[in-house]
Parts: C-alpha cells; structure tokens; sequence
C-alpha cells in the first residue's frame, strides 16, 4: 500500500518521515486530525499509531499534542474503523 508521507518533528527537533494512515474531522470539537505511524512494531507486532490534532499554519501544517477528552473521541473513530474493516 502507497502511503502519503509526511515530515515530523521529533522530541529533538529533528525532521522525520512518517506515513498518513488517516485524516478525518470532529464536528464535536470543530478539530482536524491525523493518524500517522513511523513503521514502529510493538512486541505483539503491531504497527504503532500516532495520533495528533492538525492546525493549518502559512506554512502548512502544525501537529499538535491532544486533550485527553479529544483523544476519547478519536480512540472511538479508531475502533469504528477497525469494526468496518473485520466486517
């Protein structure tokens, strides 16, 4: 699967590639979001994914760090999707 690509800052303020799995909005909280990995596996093999509120900016796009009450809503997008794909 083609993913898109995008550039990331890291905890050091360095510049790294991560895959697009998803964008989606919340009319709940009028946000942006993206789902995104860096092609970690956990030790169950489980592909890590990240997830952030994305800001529009002059420059393009800022990911930003989630409220915990954002971050309920879009653990429930991340189920619906998985119980869309098991069906």
């Amino acid at each position: 699967m083609n993913r898109e690509k995008i550039q990331v800052l890291n905890e050091n303020g360095e510049q790294i590639e991560a895959e697009v799995l998803l964008y989606f909005s919340l009319e709940k909280t009028g946000k942006d979001y993206i789902l995104y990995t860096f092609g970690e596996v956990d030790n169950q093999k489980m592909e890590t994914i990240h997830a952030s509120i994305l800001t529009k900016t002059d420059n393009g796009y800022n990911l930003e760090t989630m409220p915990d009450e954002d971050w309920e809503a879009v653990k429930e997008v991340m189920r619906e999707i998985i119980r869309n794909e098991e069906e």
